[in-house]
């Protein structure tokens, strides 16, 4: 669903921006979604691994392969020294048979470092396979480091949040790395990114989004439009 294209629409104000935030976090301390993923004391390997399977997956896909995961590698050297024909059944439960030999070499790279793995955005990006999206999460959810996570249910929100056109090539644009950056707080980066993805998933859903439910109603040229005519 593509929002109203809007491109001479001039940068939120720092008002708006730190209304929006507020308003997601908010949100996030009462709607919070729970998954084995977000458990405290997650080893930040299995963290990443989790992210790895979360990329252009559905949560509710993931649950049961990350939970198997973690029974059958309880560690790194554990999961690491896994045939390959397991790490293959693994990936193509996802339907994601492209991942595989991306997801074979991240295995073997964990164990290569025994899990000890970097928790920054650029060195994540150096292990196989770990993209923008899977640095920054897992930075940013796991690793203690700031880093704006944008995936494609982000990248609606804030398209809908500014009334802007989207497409396959929106997140690189610079207008929304620049406004992913700006929303995402200096220390409570962790809760907003949990809570901008749960919102993303569950309200501002890519067909018929739940606007009277929405905390950005007020903040969101979209969502003011479907509020009003309701």
């Amino acid at each position: 669903m593509s929002a109203p294209n809007n491109a001479d629409r001039p940068d939120p104000s720092e008002e708006w921006v730190a209304d929006v935030r507020g308003a997601l976090l908010h949100w996030g301390t009462i709607h919070s979604q729970s998954y084995p993923w977000r458990e405290d004391g997650l080893p930040l390997w299995q963290a990443l691994v989790a992210e790895f399977l979360l990329l252009r997956t559905r949560a509710d896909q993931v649950v049961p392969i990350f939970e198997s995961f973690r029974r059958r590698y309880p560690t790194a050297r554990s999961f690491g020294d896994a045939p390959e024909e397991h790490l293959t059944e693994m990936i193509a439960s996802l339907g994601l048979r492209w991942r595989r030999p991306l997801f074979i070499r991240l295995a073997r790279a964990i164990n290569d470092c025994d899990g000890d793995i970097p928790a920054t955005v650029d060195e994540l990006m150096e292990l196989p396979g770990v993209g923008t999206y899977v640095a920054a999460a897992t930075a940013a959810l796991y690793g203690g480091h700031r880093a704006s996570i944008i995936d494609s249910n982000i990248v609606r929100l804030l398209c809908r949040l500014t009334g802007r056109d989207y497409d396959g090539e929106t997140r690189r644009k610079r207008w929304l790395l620049d406004l992913a950056d700006r929303l995402t707080p200096e220390i409570e980066f962790r809760a907003y990114g949990n809570a901008a993805l749960d919102l993303s998933m569950t309200i501002c859903r890519p067909r018929q989004p739940l606007c009277p439910d929405c905390p950005l109603a007020e903040h969101c040229a979209t969502g003011r439009d479907q509020t009003t005519t309701r």
